[in-house]
């Protein structure tokens, strides 16, 4: 078990990126990478979100919610 968690592939995530969670039905654009006690965070906005404000997401919370990243724009309008 401890090997098949090493071997399995985990997204990475870089700035410029729009993600979507089919668990979590959103998406997200990153914005900006910052390290905060050597750990990657970004700074992500918010598709549709009426007020625009500072969300700061771990890389691990973006893998635990499952984001991929999306390679165009319609691809997401039929996912929502």
């Amino acid at each position: 078990m401890f090997f098949s968690m090493l071997n399995s592939k985990r997204p990475a995530y870089h700035v410029g990126q729009q993600l979507y969670s089919r668990t979590k039905r959103k998406s997200l654009f990153l914005e900006k990478e910052i390290f905060v006690n050597e750990i990657k965070h970004f700074r992500v906005s918010i598709e549709g979100a009426p007020i625009k404000k500072a969300v700061i997401l771990s890389e691990s919370a973006l893998q635990n919610d499952q984001y991929k990243a999306l390679e165009n724009k319609s691809k997401i309008e039929t996912l929502l």
